[in-house]
């Protein structure tokens, strides 16, 4: 038992994020943001935010999600199309979550950024020392700098009730959850009231928070005092996300999950309504006082299962064939095989490609383009693989809607959903690659070998870096990486044959690393082409992923990924596969380490 414990931590080894993380990649993000505004002539200095206090990764990426709504706005207001904007996930927040979302905004800006010379020279500067307050001001100052390209001056109090009425609807919601039914009378508008009235109720209600989660045994959350300052809408804006994360910890608490849209306002509204509202909210908080009994569930049924991926999965199939309706499409998508045995990190690895292919759709059908990030080099959790397909859905919903079907509705506010049993990441696997080749007929192209060498460089560039990491000599790389392999002509059923081979000795490497290997047959299709070479390369991608992981290599330490070049052949492919093979070769031979 023993044994088994040591190889099973010895095996997911990986770098937790910090807050100095995060803040270092929100850095690039800034960067990025203060190009734009120079480009949009935009010449007033970049937005100063006090230093913050009692801010957790909780605000935090709420924060973020208030910047991916922003961007998602100037999108909209250059005509780019809009983008799906997920919901706070129903757990724990760490920084790690945080730095994943904000690695999603940095790729939902670069696009907007014409000048890759300006890109090639960022790098990534490490911070230490900071904390979730510390990337909170940061963040907070990101966003008030999108206001100057949105062309406003920070939000307005329509914008500030609309969010007062999702914070009414969520906090009806806990009181319900408790069997509470009996009505309160919305309290009397007080008419000629300011944004410091409305940043003080705000206040008032936290405290009221603050008493249900002291009921409640957890960590409660602090009062902020009151600012001498001129209070604007942005603040009462910010402040009422604090209270909004706070009422999530207190669902996660319970172990509930619902969602709540932010819902279009009619007419102009003042603060005068957003203190009504907030004052409503703070009559409807229950307290979870000790008379009454807590109606709570297991916080452990609140972690995805494959079983609900796999229900994401099917609503996304279905979206996709009313699609195919509507565009008068009949061809039938393949139907693919299916892979025994695979893992969450497989079927994140195909998430990530149908993800691309709905975006390329997008583009096809008039959107801007949008960036997919890599992967990240950490064991993948079922949860992490249900929040991409979310996305997947969310960009297909988008899509639907734009073809005119505007009653569709993403999966995550369906109040009708069914979840399966019994499902594994094979099933979800299958149905993602479902979904990729239901893409393919909606995009009129599968992949080519342009595609297929772009993600066979990745891996030679992932193969590199492991080498160096396990002390292989530099000339001994750089002798392959210099090679002219001299071939005949081939065809994607030999570049096939090889990447089968490959994976054959990343098994090895596995082996020999004391890591779990595990018995997937990549199967192999009557009609190979270069999708079928594609799949067999994703699949390889996971399992090296696996071996980065084990060797404590962050994704910060790999290259920039390589764009999908033009003209490519299989024999291109052939030679980039053979050369990762040679270098992987290179482990097995004592002479190739340093002294």
């Amino acid at each position: 038992m023993l044994t088994f414990i040591l190889l099973f931590s010895f095996s997911y080894a990986y770098r937790l994020k910090t807050p100095s993380d995060v803040y270092s990649y929100a850095m690039l993000l800034k960067k990025k943001v203060e190009y734009l505004r120079r480009e949009a002539g935009i010449n007033k200095p970049f937005p100063q935010v006090p230093p913050q206090k009692n801010k957790y990764p909780r605000h935090v990426i709420q924060k973020a999600l208030e910047i991916l709504s922003k961007i998602n706005l100037y999108r909209i207001s250059k005509g780019y199309g809009e983008i799906f904007i997920p919901p706070y996930p129903a757990r724990d927040i760490t920084p790690s979550d945080v730095y994943e979302m904000v690695k999603r905004l940095d790729a939902e800006v670069t696009p907007f950024i014409k000048d890759k010379k300006f890109l090639m020279s960022l790098k990534l500067k490490k911070y230490t020392g900071k904390t979730p307050n510390d990337v909170y001001q940061l963040l907070w100052s990101i966003s008030l700098a999108f206001d100057s390209l949105l062309g406003i001056h920070g939000y307005t109090p329509t914008d500030v009730y609309a969010l007062s009425l999702k914070l009414v609807q969520t906090v009806k919601f806990i009181r319900e959850s408790q069997n509470i039914y009996t009505p309160v009378e919305k309290p009397e508008k007080k008419e000629g009231l300011h944004p410091n009235h409305a940043l003080y109720a705000s206040y008032d209600f936290l405290k009221k928070v603050r008493k249900a989660e002291i009921n409640l045994w957890i960590e409660p959350t602090e009062v902020p005092a009151k600012p001498h300052r001129v209070i604007t809408p942005t603040d009462v804006y910010d402040s009422l996300q604090y209270n909004i994360a706070e009422l999530q910890r207190i669902k996660y608490r319970l172990g509930l999950e619902r969602y709540f849209k932010i819902k279009p306002v009619e007419g102009t509204k003042t603060p005068s309504d957003v203190v009504q509202n907030i004052e409503y909210a703070k009559k409807l908080m229950p307290t979870f006082n000790f008379k009454k009994e807590i109606v709570q569930y297991p916080i452990s049924s609140l972690k995805k299962t494959p079983n609900h991926v796999f229900a994401v999965t099917e609503e996304i199939l279905k979206k996709l064939n009313i699609l195919m309706t509507l565009k008068g499409i009949s061809q039938r998508p393949k139907k693919p095989p299916y892979i025994y045995n695979l893992k969450p990190m497989h079927a994140y690895q195909k998430g990530i490609e149908a993800t691309e292919k709905a975006i390329r759709l997008k583009v096809q059908m008039g959107f801007f383009p949008s960036e997919v990030p890599p992967s990240p080099l950490r064991e993948i959790t079922p949860n992490e693989v249900y929040e991409l397909v979310i996305r997947l859905d969310g960009i297909i919903t988008i899509l639907l809607k734009k073809a005119g079907y505007t009653k569709a509705e993403e999966y995550i506010y369906k109040i009708d959903k069914r979840i399966p049993t019994g499902k594994k990441p094979s099933d979800v696997y299958h149905n993602l690659w479902k979904i990729s080749n239901t893409l393919d007929i909606l995009l009129a192209k599968e992949y080519t070998p342009n595609e297929t060498f772009a993600l066979s460089s990745d891996l030679n560039q992932k193969i590199v870096v492991l080498l160096k990491k396990l002390k292989i000599k530099k000339e001994k790389i750089d002798k392959i990486l210099s090679e002219k392999f001299d071939v005949s002509t081939k065809t994607p059923a030999d570049v096939f044959k090889l990447t089968l081979k490959l994976y054959g000795l990343i098994k090895n490497v596995k082996k020999r690393m004391n890591t779990e290997v595990s018995n997937i047959i990549i199967p192999e299709e009557k009609n190979i082409t270069p999708s079928t070479v594609y799949n067999s390369l994703r699949i390889i991608n996971a399992s090296v992923n696996e071996i980065l992981i084990n060797k404590d290599i962050d994704e910060e330490e790999l290259p920039r990924f390589t764009p999908i070049p033009k003209d490519k052949t299989p024999t291109d492919v052939y030679i980039n596969v053979l050369r990762t093979y040679r270098l992987l070769e290179l482990l097995f031979d004592q002479e190739n380490y340093e002294t």
